[in-house]
């Protein structure tokens, strides 16, 4: 049985999972604490929605489909999700092109790459292994270049053979099935690949015979077995509706983890407490006078915006990352999954006794936990509906008119651009934030010929100057919980504050016409960058 993996450790932590196209198992998959306990999730079979055609993924991971999803009429069999604590400057996806059935990810650092394979492997065929041994052996410098490089193939290989199956499973081991297997041993031991699983561990219980099988495995090269700390099965994780066991893979491999990230939480915020807290620090500010030069009006700015800051952080909670949980899971679906988690133990354990109760007791509480997922998800919709309000009816409106995404954590892929060495792929964050500021924002033009003589218009006449009303009517026009730049200050806390501070805004403010200067700090901004919809291509900044 497998231990969950403190997260103080620092390892590379790899979930592998077929869901037979369920959505039941699926949805059991995306609510489960996947964000907190695995890197990197491989997926085979997943389900597919039939209308949207989407795959669900969850809001703590970054998804991975194949690279020609779209333009192959073929279901999907092989999806990643990347967690979003993963540095995004640390990892790439690697694209495979015509096929449904491979997708990759490349993570990098100070231990060298890892290039994960995540495979499903049709058993009557052996194109897509065929595939993928091509693909590697073409860009084999891309992924065993360096002495420091590792390769990992897990998934669903489809493939019978006395090298990992139990030699009970003698009957499967016939001429065509050995045939097929020996192709793929042929392949591993071309790119020097070795079984990382040990052999006779079952990956999967047939949902009829119920007869255990290897179908899925994991392989690695040399040197990477020397980083294996666990590789598994956890029957504990299996999903309803999958007759495939999960296989958790431990790798000694550190990673740069993103701390979570921390929020004000300003719709739960004690303003009373705030304002009487931001009081004392407004007293310890300098009287608010007439701003008369550039350095008096940073200063006045900064002073202000330290106040705000101060307050906010002495009184206003930070929230927690909200949980991997849609909010339609609810206690007794968690209950039930732990029962389920705990029969899933005992039955395999027992394994070896067809006639042990534990077997049809997990059976029958496999089903009724599947139904109660569906039933849930439904209820709630229903319920949320009956309840809607005016606002709600617009959400809800706007979830069935807007084209839905598979959902998760975006990311900005690789980009290209080209350069005086011709074509450069971009993939750290530093690199793309430069050619998005280039692209969003280009320089002036370097001349502007006015003709000699040219006679202006008369200029308009100056404005009188801002009032305290104007100030404050602006303030209350604006979005309340809008998000907030750099500064952490949202628009709520200015209209909270506003008694408190609008003289210091107020000499602020006239001061900006009058100088004709702006704060510096008040300068910066955050730019959301966000697709064009319908681009060919978004491996270039113009898509965006």
């Amino acid at each position: 049985m497998t231990e969950r993996v403190p997260l103080t450790l620092n390892r590379l932590r790899i979930l592998q999972i077929n869901l037979n196209k369920s959505e039941k198992a699926h949805l059991d998959l995306l609510n489960s604490q996947l964000g907190n306990e695995w890197d990197v999730v491989l997926i085979q079979e997943p389900h597919v929605t039939p209308k949207l055609d989407i795959i669900r993924t969850p809001s703590k991971f970054t998804q991975i489909c194949p690279a020609d999803r779209w333009s192959i009429r073929t279901k999907v069999r092989s999806a990643i999700w990347v967690n979003k604590a993963i540095d995004t400057s640390t990892w790439k996806e690697v694209k495979i092109p015509n096929t449904n059935d491979l997708t990759a990810v490349q993570l990098y650092g100070e231990h060298g790459r890892i290039t994960i394979f995540n495979i499903y492997n049709s058993c009557t065929h052996s194109r897509t292994e065929a595939k993928l041994r091509k693909f590697v052996l073409d860009n084999k410098d891309e992924f065993l270049g360096n002495e420091n490089d590792h390769l990992i193939w897990a998934g669903d290989f489809n493939r019978h053979h006395p090298m990992w199956d139990e030699e009970t499973n003698e009957h499967l081991f016939t001429p065509q099935a050995l045939e097929m297997a020996d192709q793929l041993i042929d392949i591993l031991g071309e790119l020097g690949l070795e079984m990382a699983l040990p052999r006779d561990i079952p990956t999967l219980q047939h949902m009829r015979s119920k007869n255990y099988s290897r179908p899925d495995n994991v392989f690695c090269t040399a040197r990477t077995m020397d980083l294996v700390i666990r590789c598994e099965v956890d029957t504990r994780l299996r999903p309803p509706k999958t007759d495939h066991f999960p296989i958790v893979t431990i790798l000694d491999i550190p990673q740069k983890r993103l701390p979570p990230p921390e929020r004000y939480n300003f719709k739960e915020a004690d303003w009373v407490k705030f304002r009487r807290c931001l009081e004392d620090k407004v007293v310890a500010l300098p009287e608010p006078t007439e701003i008369t030069d550039e350095i008096h009006l940073e200063r006045a700015a900064a002073e202000l915006t330290e106040a705000l800051q101060g307050a906010m952080q002495d009184t206003i909670e930070k929230t927690r990352e909200p949980p991997d949980a849609k909010r339609w899971w609810n206690g007794e679906l968690r209950k039930m999954k732990r029962e389920q988690n705990k029969l899933s133990s005992e039955s395999m354990r027992f394994r070896a006794l067809p006639n042990h109760p534990s077997h049809q007791q997990l059976k029958e509480a496999r089903n009724q936990y599947a139904e109660e997922i569906v039933k849930a998800k439904r209820q709630h919709w229903e319920d949320f509906l009956e309840e809607a309000g005016p606002e709600e009816l617009w959400v809800a409106n706007r979830y069935l008119k807007q084209p839905a995404g598979d959902g998760g954590r975006p990311r900005i892929p690789t980009l290209k651009t080209t350069g005086p060495n011709g074509e450069q792929e971009l993939n750290t964050n530093e690199e793309k934030a430069k050619i998005f500021a280039t692209t969003f924002f280009p320089p002036p033009p370097a001349n502007v010929n006015i003709p000699d003589n040219y006679e202006y218009p008369e200029p308009l006449p100056d404005p009188n100057p801002i009032t305290k009303r104007q100030v404050q009517n602006q303030l209350k026009r604006l979005s309340p919980y809008k998000a907030a730049g750099p500064d952490e200050i949202p628009n709520i806390v200015l209209q909270q504050s506003f008694e408190l501070i609008a003289d210091h805004l107020l000499r602020i403010y006239q001061a900006v016409f009058k100088l004709q200067a702006y704060p510096t700090k008040w300068k910066e901004f955050t730019t959301v960058v966000l697709r064009k919809p319908g681009k060919p291509s978004y491996e270039k900044a113009k898509a965006y």
